[in-house]
């Protein structure tokens, strides 16, 4: 995520991915990116596997309760009026 700085010529950057060769890890930084182009930042690296399992996990009980909502049936009841 970045946010531009109102009267200042910097964002600032949250989170931002770094892409790496190596995909075993992800590769994320906070920091200041001036207007050149020109980044100070820290790294935060890691496998992170907890956390993408919770949110594998969440993904999939939400797809169920997509999938399920679809394939309830709908029945519709009519009464006839006596005559």
């Amino acid at each position: 995520m970045r946010i531009k700085v109102p009267g200042q010529d910097v964002t600032l950057r949250f989170f931002e991915r770094v892409e790496t060769t190596d995909n075993q890890y992800d590769v994320f930084d906070l920091g200041i990116e001036q207007q050149d182009g020109s980044i100070d930042s820290m790294v935060v690296g890691g496998s992170f596997s907890y956390a993408k399992s919770l949110i594998r996990k969440a993904d999939e009980k939400a797809e169920s309760k997509k999938t399920e909502a679809t394939s309830t049936p709908v029945v519709t009841v009519v009464a006839e009026a006596a005559a």
